[in-house]
């Protein structure tokens, strides 16, 4: 606050409480007039008493909201987590070749055992389906996933909300 406003405020108050002070010794004591120059001797000072309130009041607000957005971002990192964990890799490249309609072949030495068990992983959650009279038993030595095997629509959506984490880092 500068010094001419400091003494402009000053002498309204002054001013005003001179008024009030002549009337209340005036017989009649307090009337509309009285609370008028009260008021008028309190209007100088109101935006710096308005001021600090709002200020103590928006701090106590702000703080409430930090405090609620770290919250919120403690759980989408604790979401995140999950979602990027809860599929291996390997297991992650099946989905999202069936999700794209990549070709997935496999044969029936190495890769068989360890695709059987990611494939039986990914339906057991939910993110796959076998298609219609297809079994793992009927797959044979070589071919390719996407004959046998589809995304469901909780893998689908799976994928759009991990891909959507990877987009936003």
């Amino acid at each position: 606050m500068s010094k001419e406003d400091l003494w402009t405020r000053s002498a309204v108050t002054v001013a005003a409480l001179l008024g009030l002070a002549l009337k209340l010794f005036v017989p009649d004591r307090m009337d509309m007039t009285a609370v008028a120059l009260l008021v008028l001797a309190l209007v100088p000072w109101m935006s710096s008493i308005l001021q600090r309130i709002d200020t103590v009041a928006g701090g106590v607000v702000l703080r409430e909201i930090k405090k609620t957005q770290a919250g919120q971002q403690q759980e989408m990192d604790r979401m995140k987590f999950l979602f990027e964990h809860l599929v291996p890799r390997e297991e992650l490249r099946h989905l999202q070749a069936l999700a794209d309609g990549t070709p997935l072949p496999y044969d029936g030495g190495y890769t068989r055992p360890l695709l059987d068990a990611e494939l039986r992983r990914l339906i057991g959650v939910g993110l796959v389906e076998r298609r219609p009279g297809r079994t793992f038993a009927e797959m044979g030595e070589t071919g390719d996933v996407q004959e046998h095997f589809a995304v469901t629509d909780a893998g689908r959506a799976y994928l759009e909300i991990l891909n959507g984490y990877r987009a936003r880092e």
